[in-house]
């Protein structure tokens, strides 16, 4: 026997103040009627008043509410084993975090926006795997596929702009590094994201997404950054901002790339969308991962204890109907004192 809302037996201190008031209920009455006459009348006025009566029906009051706040306690008895399976599908969000993603042509800068985006994607994707690829000149597994959403944002809130030392933006290391995260037997339950301004600097993320294609994988690309581009800031130790120049002493301006990322999304029937504040293109993508065909990501054997309320909730139901339908005058019976009386 366990309960399953232990809290509630707190409400049993109501019993002892129903017993305070049934009581004083009657003293009170008792009282209000030696006003009027004095106690031998009051006898004869109340002889049809059975007082066996009247403590029988405080006493259903009494255990119909100790019956009722039984039940509110969730008794359980007896339990069976149950099998619990999650299916979903494996998402590898791969984040772009190079120089460029310093960039604030989206507020407050391009990897904060897309940081924030896809913490919102985790809200969204319930049960799926979801694994977490950085890139700059070169691709990292920063978390492998999990369902602990927790440990991949532990990952995710340490992560800044050139914290990769070999500096550039390798789509297609990226990409290729997360299909081969991916189990090898699985062709039709794998989704990759990427958050990038699109720059492609070895212009071959092309190559890279037609081999997803050919694995199954669908890209899905989340431009950040505007067309017309914005300066790369950089702070020094003392905090002063001034702007990245290139070997020439130029300002280099980066700009979003969306004719590379919609090629890409395009080859492997994916979507291209743009970053937006009101983040309606992660319900977009959510749509679509979760029409795709879902996998058995795993199970969990737990307890399952049977619900017993209903026998105390009965008997509660049974007081009070008795003491609803209990007078409290005395059952005279008459005697027989002859045919002719």
């Amino acid at each position: 026997m366990r309960f399953a809302a232990l809290y509630n037996f707190w409400l049993m201190l109501l019993l002892p103040l129903m017993v305070a008031f049934f009581a004083w209920a009657l003293l009170a009455r008792r009282r209000a009627l030696m006003r009027f006459v004095r106690w031998p009348l009051a006898q004869k006025l109340t002889r049809d008043l059975s007082r066996g009566r009247q403590f029988w029906k405080y006493g259903l009051l009494g255990l119909g509410t100790f019956f009722l706040i039984l039940a509110l306690t969730g008794p359980q008895f007896g339990a069976k084993l149950d099998m619990a399976q999650r299916k979903g599908v494996d998402v590898m969000l791969v984040l772009d975090v190079s120089r460029s993603m310093r960039a604030e042509d989206v507020k407050p800068s391009r990897l904060a926006r897309a940081k924030y985006q896809i913490r919102a994607l985790l809200d969204l994707l319930e049960g799926d795997r979801v694994g977490l690829v950085v890139f700059a000149g070169k691709a990292f597994v920063q978390c492998p596929l999990t369902t602990d959403y927790g440990a991949l944002e532990m990952f995710l809130n340490i992560l800044d702009a050139g914290s990769i030392s070999a500096q550039g933006t390798a789509i297609d290391d990226a990409l290729r590094l997360a299909i081969r995260t991916f189990d090898p037997g699985d062709l039709q339950h794998e989704a990759i994201i990427i958050f990038t301004d699109g720059e492609d600097h070895k212009g071959k993320s092309l190559e890279a997404a037609r081999e997803a294609a050919e694995r199954g994988v669908r890209v899905f690309a989340i431009g950040l950054g505007t067309p017309d581009g914005e300066l790369i800031p950089e702070v020094d130790e003392s905090g002063g901002v001034s702007y990245h120049k290139d070997e020439s002493g130029n300002y280099v301006k980066t700009r979003l790339d969306e004719g590379t990322l919609q090629a890409v999304a395009l080859e492997t029937d994916g979507d291209y969308y743009r970053s937006t504040l009101r983040g309606a293109e992660l319900d977009e993508i959510y749509s679509q991962i979760a029409q795709m065909e879902q996998k058995e990501i795993g199970s969990t054997r737990f307890t399952r204890y049977e619900e017993r309320y209903q026998w105390p909730l009965l008997l509660a139901l049974c007081c009070f109907l008795a003491e609803a339908f209990l007078g409290d005058v005395r059952v005279r019976t008459r005697e027989w004192k002859g045919r002719f009386e």
